[in-house]
């Protein structure tokens, strides 16, 4: 095999530098897309049953509500992109996410990169989660999946 000169060894590192930097920047999310997956999850998170009570009849009676925002069961949901999807099954009790279960993983990455991810949905009560490195489109699947499921969860 033919030993490969210090200049075309550069210009090859050059094309590949150039070609991850391209496939990069192409895959960051718009500023448009970014806007309206936080603006749902804010839907998901604070949208609340209305009062029953007029507050400003009586501004000193406490605030009741009539109805939870979830309902139980376990509700199922899909996130999907270019690199595959997650699907997750969500528990509710009580009004609150006892439990979320990631039924499908079918992305380029394993799953053991988004295994923490249910204990955070838990935890926080909310498909808020950490964005894991290196399996960002997973992540976003996930989050898209858990909200999918809490939708489903809040109509029914």
């Amino acid at each position: 095999m033919a030993k490969m000169s210090n200049t075309m060894i550069a210009l090859c590192t050059a094309a590949i530098g150039a070609v991850y930097a391209t496939g990069y920047v192409a895959t960051l999310p718009t500023e448009a897309q970014s806007t309206a997956t936080q603006s749902h999850r804010e839907r998901i998170q604070i949208q609340q049953p209305s009062s029953t009570i007029n507050e400003e009849a009586t501004p000193s009676a406490p605030q009741q509500t009539t109805s939870s925002t979830y309902k139980d069961g376990t509700y199922y949901g899909e996130g999907m992109n270019r690199i595959g999807s997650v699907q997750v099954a969500v528990t509710i009790k009580g009004d609150k996410i006892t439990a979320v279960d990631i039924t499908n993983c079918d992305t380029h990455y394993s799953q053991s990169y988004i295994d923490d991810l249910p204990n955070q949905v838990v935890a926080s009560q909310s498909s808020d989660v950490d964005v894991v490195s290196g399996a960002t489109l997973s992540t976003e699947d996930f989050q898209t999946a858990v909200d999918n499921a809490l939708q489903q969860a809040m109509n029914s």
